[in-house]
């Protein structure tokens, strides 16, 4: 298996579903109105934390472990079944009052239709897990884009015959069902004809998965607690808003550092042992991360007022002035988030549960003191929450690899450096140049872009022959 190739297919599928994810979000928002998003959040919201219990983490367990027999598999199916179904059923029945909560009758239909992916969703979780251990990326990005093409494809159509927040409900479904479908084409392995819970082939699946299921659980509330809290102290306006400005922040962490967790998690649990390369392969993946996202945050954040007006509309000013204080926010968290990697695949789930648990304190701790002044304060809070959050993750998981947060600022400092002197240049460029409004978008990123790329190639040499010594790596399955 090879790093490069594995990191080649999930790059081109994740880019072809960022490609989707932008048409989506610019089309679907020029007709579906800020107060349906925020209707579609709230769903979101229960959705994504039932979604932490469909696989209890055995998806993970699964990639992790390195020997796996047929029957450890059956079982870990019919578990997922099991979930699945139970999920889609709890969902529908507590959707009366989840829209009481919200203060938001349609949320009933709505999560009852939704509840449906649950089980359509587990008969397939084992079979991509299965791909993924087994570094079949190209057929993984085949499903994956095909089936969030055509969910895009059915939510543009449904928006235009002016079904609204359903529009985005019927995506969700959609691209839930065809996934399944082709998954199953597209992998060789079949459940056993009999049912099977076995007991002992399911605790030792769960005794890893049980502390990931665990952190999943704390981490969802730390990234949906805004969401909660927003949607219950202020009106589904300010968060569909709000929600926009989060999706954005998220890009970076959705690709990049996406890409390079999933990619790099087949081999570096192969290569648990061998603590000095897997650090290796960490520093180099940081590094990179940090060159792509801190100079797109940064001009993000310059440049928001004219992307927000073009792309999205006048409508969407807050979402403008939130992305001031959330574009930072992303960056960070693409750089902490490839943590988990490297604590599942050392083993120390347990370690990741309790660094869940220390995040969620300062994140919720961020969201409810903010909620108090005001939505700005909401987003200027968690910018410091997680710059805090980032100094605890990155020193436990350096300490792991028998190194230390030193390690990770010398590899990330070129960037943010050269990223702030992109963005004084910008800023420069811009007050002394009455460009038209819609060149803004064209001319200040290509010349920041030159720019950040000058600085690094002269000043910061020694960081761009560290990332080419990076011999093509091998492994067995």
């Amino acid at each position: 298996m090879q790093i490069k190739k594995n990191i080649k297919w999930v790059g081109i599928n994740q880019v072809f579903k960022i490609v989707v994810q932008i048409v989506g979000m610019v089309v679907l928002a020029r007709i579906i109105a800020p107060k349906e998003y925020g209707v579609m959040s709230m769903a979101l919201v229960v959705t994504v934390f039932a979604s932490i219990f469909r696989d209890l983490g055995t998806s993970a367990a699964i990639i992790q472990k390195k020997e796996l027999d047929r029957k450890t598999i059956n079982a870990v199916f019919w578990l997922n079944v099991f979930m699945g179904l139970s999920i889609g059923v709890v969902i529908a029945i507590c959707s009366p009052f989840i829209a009481q909560l919200f203060h938001e009758k349609r949320l009933v239909f709505i999560l009852c239709i939704i509840s449906l992916s649950f089980p359509v969703t587990s008969l397939s979780s084992v079979h991509l897990a299965l791909l993924e251990r087994e570094s079949k990326f190209n057929k993984v990005a085949f499903v994956e884009m095909s089936s969030s093409a055509l969910g895009l494809v059915i939510a543009i159509l449904m928006a235009l015959l002016g079904y609204g927040v359903y529009s985005l409900v019927a995506q969700t479904l959609i691209s839930s069902l065809f996934s399944t479908i082709l998954l199953w084409l597209g992998s060789d392995w079949r459940p056993m004809n009999k049912v099977s819970l076995n007991r002992d082939e399911c605790k030792n699946i769960l005794s890893f998965s049980g502390n990931l299921t665990g952190f999943n659980i704390i981490n969802y509330f730390s990234r949906n607690a805004d969401s909660i809290i927003i949607g219950h102290v202020f009106s589904p306006q300010i968060l569909g808003a709000y929600s926009l400005a989060y999706r954005i922040m998220l890009f970076p962490l959705q690709s990049l550092t996406f890409v390079a967790t999933r990619a790099l998690f087949p081999v570096i649990s192969r290569k648990q042992d061998n603590i000095h390369e897997v650090k290796d392969i960490y520093l180099k993946v940081i590094s990179v991360i940090s060159l792509l996202v801190c100079p797109i945050m940064s001009g993000l954040a310059i440049l928001r007022e004219p992307f927000i007006n073009f792309i999205m509309g006048g409508q969407w000013g807050l979402t403008s002035d939130l992305l001031l204080w959330l574009a930072p926010t992303g960056y960070i968290q693409a750089i902490v988030s490839t943590c988990g990697a490297i604590f599942m695949a050392r083993n120390k789930a347990k370690v990741l549960f309790l660094l869940g648990v220390v995040s969620a304190i300062l994140q919720v701790g961020a969201f409810i003191v903010g909620s108090q002044l005001g939505i700005m304060y909401i987003a200027k809070f968690y910018l410091i929450a997680n710059v805090a959050n980032f100094l605890i993750c990155m020193s436990v998981v350096m300490s792991l690899l028998n190194g230390n947060l030193l390690n990770i600022l010398k590899v990330i400092y070129p960037s943010i450096t050269a990223s702030v002197l992109m963005s004084l240049f910008i800023i420069f460029v811009r007050a002394r140049n009455d460009f038209i409004f819609e060149y803004q978008l064209i001319t200040l990123p290509a010349l920041g872009a030159l720019f950040y790329c000058m600085y690094i190639i002269i000043f910061h040499k020694s960081t761009l022959s560290f990332l080419k010594n990076t011999p093509g790596i091998k492994t067995h399955i």
